[in-house]
């Protein structure tokens, strides 16, 4: 196991859908505007096969991963792979490049991690929390990351994590002590409580041929990126 800690995430994503329902009409949904444009916009803000990929980093607050000052950045990579740095992109572009930009962050580091072979690809993705329940993030994250069996939100509304956290607490409290009187691994204890049936909901198909593999052409750039971020004052 490993994690990533952001402090970027939520908040970003929120700023941009300000910005956005700024520019629209009111609406009762204040996702509602993000998320049509986010979904709106092919991968990458690419509309034809010959257009510049966008890339864009929004920190509003310094971040963690990469450990950098807060700003906004935005990029646009021709075929020939130079960066060119841009001061601003439309709406919809915004909205899918906030979400693309995490999901690629994401990629970049789990990729050493997932598997000894070339191109590293997950399974399945799971979403938590409150933002699993967004159709636009659950696509888009799905398309970057390309889980082969799809994507999934566990259904345990917006405090996963604080039950994951309750359940490792129990184990550390009295559940180490297995039926038998030996000592129990976490695993184990949680295999006896825990039922998927009902909690798994399928949100996203996860892996498209073509689009997964066209976020893995431009990772380097996306990391060419976060070492120039790295090296502003």
């Amino acid at each position: 196991m490993f994690m990533l800690c952001y402090c970027n995430g939520a908040l970003a994503r929120e700023r941009v859908r300000d910005e956005i329902a700024y520019t629209s009409a009111p609406s009762s949904d204040p996702w509602k505007e993000f998320n049509e444009k986010a979904l709106s916009t092919p991968p990458l803000g690419k509309r034809l096969k010959n257009d510049d990929a966008k890339l864009g980093i929004y920190f509003p607050i310094p971040e963690i991963v990469p450990n950098v000052h807060a700003g906004t950045w935005r990029y646009r990579i021709p075929p020939t792979g130079d960066l060119k740095k841009v001061e601003s992109f439309d709406p919809g572009t915004d909205a899918r490049a906030i979400i693309e930009s995490q999901a690629l962050s994401m990629r970049l580091r789990a990729n050493p991690l997932l598997s000894t072979s070339a191109p590293a690809q997950p399974r399945r993705v799971y979403l938590v929390g409150g933002a699993s329940k967004n159709p636009a993030i659950a696509e888009v994250l799905g398309q970057v990351l390309g889980g082969k069996d799809g994507v999934y939100r566990l259904d345990q509304g917006g405090n996963a994590c604080a039950l994951g956290a309750a359940y490792y607490a129990a184990w550390a409290v009295g559940g180490r002590k297995g039926d038998g009187g030996g000592e129990s691994g976490f695993e184990d204890f949680l295999a006896q409580r825990w039922e998927e049936g009902g909690r798994i909901v399928k949100v996203g198909k996860g892996y498209e041929e073509g689009v997964w593999e066209e976020y893995g052409d431009v990772l380097g750039a996306f990391e060419e990126i976060g070492r120039r971020i790295g090296r502003e004052e």
